[in-house]
C-alpha cells in the first residue's frame, strides 16, 4: 500500500516551495525552502503509514543520514550498527549472574565486549559492580537512568547506550530509539511526533488542501476505523452549498453489483463537481483497474474544480499501483490503550438515553464497555493475548447492549439472567468472531468474572490481582460520574487484563525484534552487511561462507532407517519405535534438502550453474541469517535465527543418534521439544495403554504428573507412560517446593519445567478446581502449533492462569 510516484513528489515539492516563508537573504531563503520541503514531503509520506511503521520509517531515515555524515553525531561504523540491528549472542559461556540476569542478556553481553570500547563491560558487570548493574537493570525506565561506573559517559553517546539496552533491556529499545531520533535529527521532535497532537479531523482538513479533482484521498483502513463521518463533517465547511447526501455527495459501499452505481456517481461528480466516496474498494480488485482508467480519462477531459474522490480499503495487494501513487494516503487507526477504548465505547451511548435506564442496566452497561475495551486491547500482547486476531468492533458492543436492554425490559423476575447474558455475549456477539477454543475459554473467564450480581453495586475490575492493584467499579449513578471515573482510572498495566506485568516486557521486546527485522530487510544489499568483527562483507561473500560452513556440518548426517526397521522384529516394533523411525525420516528429508540446495548454490557461486530465483532467495536468507523457506517447510516449527536453528538441529540429531544405538528401548527421558511431531509421541503413550488395558483410544487423554527431578536424576524408564522434558512455562512459574503454579518472578519470561511423567488416563468432563488445564504449544507464536493440554496443580482459581495467558512452550528459541 506504500506506493509513491515521482509526479506526486514533484507536485508536493512545488507546493512546499510556495508555502516556504519569503526572505531577502539568499541563505535564509534557501534554509526556509529546505525546511519546508523536508517537512511537507515527510508529512505526505508519514500520514499514510500505520502507527507501527512510523518509528521504522523515522529510524531508517535517521540511520541513512547518519551513515552519510549529514547529522551532528558521528557514524560509529558498521560493526556497532550491525550489532544493534541483529542482536547477536554467544551461547557457549556460563551465566554467573543467573540469579538476576536472564541468559539471553548475558549471552548478548558476551558479543558486546567484542566491539571497540566495550571490552571491560562484562567484567564490570560480573565483578566490579554487580549490585549497581542489577539496580539499573531493574529500573522501570533504564533508558532514563545513568549506567554504573564509568559507563555513565554513554549519556552523551545515546547510540552506544542503545547497544547496552539491546543486550540487557530490549523491551525499552523502541522508546530509547524514539528519544534518540528526536535528538539526532534537526528539529527531530517535529518529525518523530508529526501530527501527534492533531485530531484526525485536523489532519484530514489539512490534507484536503493537497487534493485536486485528479488527486483523491485514499483511506487505508484498520479494524475499528471509519472515516466517513469526518469526510461528511468536513464537507459542511468545504462545499458550497454544504455537503448533502444524494445532492452533491454520493457514498457507495462497494460490493457485488455496486460497480455500475459507482461509475454513474463518478460521472455525475466529474461533471457537476460533487464529492464521491467509494468504500472498501479492496472487495472488487478487478474493477479497481477499471476505476484507474476512468480516473485517467477524467484527468484528460478535465473535471469540475469542486470534484473530489474519496477511497477507502483494507491493506490489499489488489489495489492498482496507479491509484495508490496518485492519491493522498491517510491512515485512521482507532485509539489504543484500555482507557481510550473504554472512553470511546462508553461515548457510543447517548447521554439522555443512558440517564433514562434503570440502575441495574447502567451498571451492567458500564461493565460491558469495560469488557469490550479489554477484548479490543488484549490483542497488543500478541500470542499471550490471543491465539488469533479478531475484528471486534463497536458493533459488537452495540448489539450486546441491545440484547441487554431487551432481556431486562422483558424480564419480569427481579433476578438477572446472567447465564443467558454471558452465553449471548460470549458465544454469539463476541464469541461469533472467536475461532480458537482456548480464546473462547479466555473470553468465558472474563464474562464469568465480571457479569455477576456484584457488578450491580461494586466489583473488582482488576481480576485476580491479589492486592497488587485494586479498582472497584463505580456504583450506579449519573452519566457524568462514569465519565469522571474513566478519566481518574490509573495508568494502564497488564494487571487490568489479569496478566503478569512481565507481559508488557514481552510485547515490547517483540516490538523491538520486529523493528530491527524490518530495518535489516530494508538495508541495501550491497552495504548492509557488516561482520561483528568490523570488516564489511558483501551478501554473496557472507552467503558463500555460511553455505560452506553449514554444508560441512550437515554433510554426514544420515539415519539408517531402513536398516533399523529391518533389524527389528515385529514384536519389537512398538508405537515408540514407529515414532522414532518417523522422526529419523523427517530429519533425513530435511538434511537431504539442505545438502541439495547448498551444493547447488556452491555450483552457482563457482559459475557452473546459473543463479535461479530459488538460489537467490537462499542467498538472501543466508545473508540475513534467516531460515530458508524450503528448510522451514520440511523442518520443525521454530522462531529461531539461522545460527540458533542449526545448533538446535544438532541437538535433535544427537537424540536420534542415541535412539539409533538402541532402537528397542526409548530414552529414559525424551526431550519432546526436539521432535518434529511431539503429538505422535504422546499418541504412542495412549496406544500402549490401549494395548495393555484393552481401552478405546478416543476415550483416553494424556495425563501429566510433574516430578521434582531433573533429567540427570532419572535413572530408569517410567513404570507407566514416559518421562519427558523440554517444556517451558510462559506467563507463570513452577514452584518446586509447593509443586504448583505461582506468579512469575519480575522479568522472568519463561520457567523451565522439571521432568514430566506423561501417562494415559480416561478423559473426564468433571473439572478439578485445583488443576489448570494448560495448553501446550511448539513455539511462543502458539497457534497453529498446538500439542496437548497438560494438567498443572494450582492453589489459585484456574481462570487466573487462563486470563494470564499461561501456556507450556516446547521450543522457546534460546537456551534457558
Amino acid at each position: 500500500m506504500y506506493q509513491y510516484s515521482l509526479d506526486s513528489f514533484t507536485s508536493f515539492m512545488a507546493k512546499a516551495m510556495d508555502k516556504a516563508p519569503a526572505a531577502e537573504e539568499l541563505e535564509e531563503r534557501a534554509a526556509n525552502l529546505i525546511a519546508t520541503i523536508r517537512m511537507t514531503i515527510f508529512r505526505w509520506v508519514v500520514r499514510g503509514l500505520f502507527e507501527r511503521h512510523k518509528l521504522t520509517f523515522n529510524a531508517l531515515l535517521t540511520f541513512t543520514l547518519l551513515k552519510l555524515g549529514k547529522l551532528k553525531e558521528e557514524y560509529p561504523g558498521d560493526a556497532p550498527i550491525s550489532f544493534l540491528f541483529k542482536g547477536p549472542m554467544r551461547t557457549d559461556v556460563e551465566n554467573t549472574l543467573g540469579d538476576w540476569l536472564p541468559n539471553t542478556a548475558w549471552f548478548a553481553v558476551q558479543k558486546l565486549i567484542e566491539l571497540d570500547g566495550f571490552d571491560s563491560f562484562a567484567q564490570n558487570m560480573e565483578k566490579d559492580a554487580p549490585t549497581r548493574f542489577k539496580e539499573w537493570f531493574n529500573e522501570v525506565a533504564p533508558e532514563e537512568q545513568k549506567l554504573p561506573l564509568d559507563w555513565k559517559r554513554l549519556e552523551n553517546e545515546p547510540l552506544k547506550k542503545m547497544l547496552v539496552l539491546r543486550c540487557l533491556r530490549p523491551d525499552r529499545i523502541t522508546i530509547a530509539m524514539a528519544d534518540w531520533i528526536r535528538g539526532a535529527l534537526p528539529n527531530g521532535r517535529d518529525y518523530m511526533d508529526c501530527d501527534g497532537s492533531s485530531s484526525f479531523m485536523a489532519v484530514l482538513t489539512n490534507s484536503y488542501e493537497d487534493t485536486s479533482p485528479a488527486t483523491p484521498i485514499f483511506f487505508i483502513l484498520s479494524p475499528g476505523s471509519d472515516p466517513v463521518q469526518e469526510v461528511e463533517k468536513m464537507g459542511q465547511t468545504k462545499m458550497d452549498p454544504p455537503l448533502k447526501l444524494h445532492l452533491n455527495y454520493h457514498n457507495v459501499a462497494m460490493g457485488q453489483g455496486q460497480d455500475v452505481v459507482a461509475m454513474a456517481k463518478l460521472e455525475m461528480g466529474h461533471k457537476d463537481g460533487h464529492w464521491v466516496m467509494l468504500q472498501n474498494i479492496h472487495l472488487m480488485p478487478s474493477w479497481c483497474v477499471t476505476l484507474e482508467k476512468k480516473m485517467d480519462n477524467f484527468n484528460v477531459e478535465g473535471s469540475h474544480p469542486a470534484f473530489r474522490i474519496y477511497l477507502s480499503a483494507d491493506p490489499s495487494k489488489g489495489i492498482p499501483i496507479g491509484i495508490l501513487e496518485r492519491a493522498v494516503k491517510l491512515t485512521n487507526e482507532p485509539p489504543t490503550g484500555l482507557n481510550a477504548n473504554l472512553r470511546r465505547g462508553f461515548a457510543f451511548f447517548n447521554k439522555e438515553d443512558f440517564e433514562e435506564r434503570d440502575a441495574k442496566v447502567k451498571a451492567i452497561l458500564f461493565g460491558l464497555c469495560h469488557f469490550h475495551a479489554i477484548m479490543l486491547e488484549r490483542k497488543k500482547f500478541g500470542p499471550m493475548g490471543y491465539n488469533m486476531m479478531y475484528p471486534f468492533s463497536v458493533g459488537d458492543l452495540r448489539d450486546s447492549a441491545s440484547v441487554l436492554y431487551n432481556y431486562l425490559e422483558n424480564n419480569q423476575s427481579a433476578k438477572i439472567p446472567w447465564a443467558d447474558l454471558r452465553y449471548i455475549f460470549g458465544e454469539v456477539m463476541y464469541g461469533g468472531h472467536i475461532v480458537d477454543d482456548w480464546d473462547r475459554v479466555m473470553c468465558k473467564c472474563y464474562l464469568e468474572y465480571f457479569f455477576v450480581d456484584e457488578i450491580l453495586d461494586e466489583t473488582q475490575l482488576v481480576p485476580y490481582a491479589e492486592d497488587k492493584l485494586s479498582l472497584m467499579s463505580p456504583p450506579p449513578g449519573p452519566h457524568e460520574k462514569y465519565l469522571e471515573f474513566i478519566e481518574a482510572m490509573p495508568g494502564e498495566t497488564p494487571l487490568f487484563f489479569g496478566m503478569h506485568p512481565n507481559a508488557e516486557i514481552n510485547y515490547r521486546t517483540v516490538q523491538c525484534n520486529n523493528l530491527f527485522d524490518m530495518l535489516i530487510q530494508l538495508q541495501p544489499r550491497d552495504t548492509s552487511g557488516g561482520e561483528e568483527a568490523g570488516e564489511s562483507q558483501s551478501p554473496m561473500a557472507r552467503a558463500e561462507q555460511l553455505c560452506s560452513d553449514i554444508l560441512d556440518d550437515v554433510r554426514d548426517i544420515k539415519f539408517p532407517t531402513d536398516d533399523i526397521s529391518k533389524s527389528l522384529s515385529d514384536e519389537e516394533k512398538g508405537p515408540f519405535q514407529f515414532v522414532f523411525l518417523q522422526e529419523a525420516d523427517y530429519m533425513n528429508g530435511l538434511v537431504g534438502e539442505m545438502i541439495r540446495s547448498l551444493s547447488e548454490l556452491q555450483l552457482g557461486f563457482r559459475g557452473e550453474l546459473t543463479m535461479s530465483e530459488q538460489m537467490e532467495k537462499l542467498v538472501d536468507s543466508l545473508f540475513l541469517e534467516k531460515i530458508p523457506e524450503w528448510w522451514m517447510k520440511l523442518g520443525f516449527p521454530t522462531v529461531r535465527s539461522l545460527a540458533s536453528w542449526l545448533a538446535n538441529l544438532k541437538e535433535r540429531c544427537e537424540q536420534l543418534d542415541n535412539w539409533c544405538n538402541d532402537p528397542v528401548t526409548i530414552p529414559k527421558v525424551t526431550d519432546i521439544s526436539r521432535l518434529f511431531n511431539p503429538q505422535s509421541f504422546l499418541t504412542a503413550i495412549k496406544q500402549i495403554t490401549c494395548q495393555v488395558q484393552s481401552l478405546e483410544l478416543n476415550k483416553l487423554q494424556v495425563v501429566t504428573e510433574i516430578t521434582k527431578r531433573d533429567v540427570k536424576q532419572i535413572e530408569t524408564l517410567a513404570r507407566e507412560g514416559a518421562y519427558v522434558c523440554g517444556l517451558y512455562l510462559e506467563g507463570a512459574r513452577w514452584d518446586m517446593a509447593a509443586n504448583s503454579l505461582e506468579d512469575s518472578k519480575p522479568k522472568e519470561m519463561f520457567c523451565k519445567m522439571p521432568v514430566v511423567q506423561c501417562k494415559a488416563g480416561m478423559a473426564s468432563e468433571k473439572e478439578d478446581k485445583n488443576i489448570y488445564q494448560c495448553p501446550t504449544y511448539c513455539t511462543p507464536t502458539r497457534r497453529p502449533y498446538y500439542v496437548f493440554p497438560a494438567q498443572l496443580r494450582t492453589k489459585y482459581p484456574p481462570p487466573k492462569w487462563t486470563l494470564a495467558g499461561v501456556a507450556l512452550i516446547l521450543d522457546i528459541g534460546f537456551a534457558l
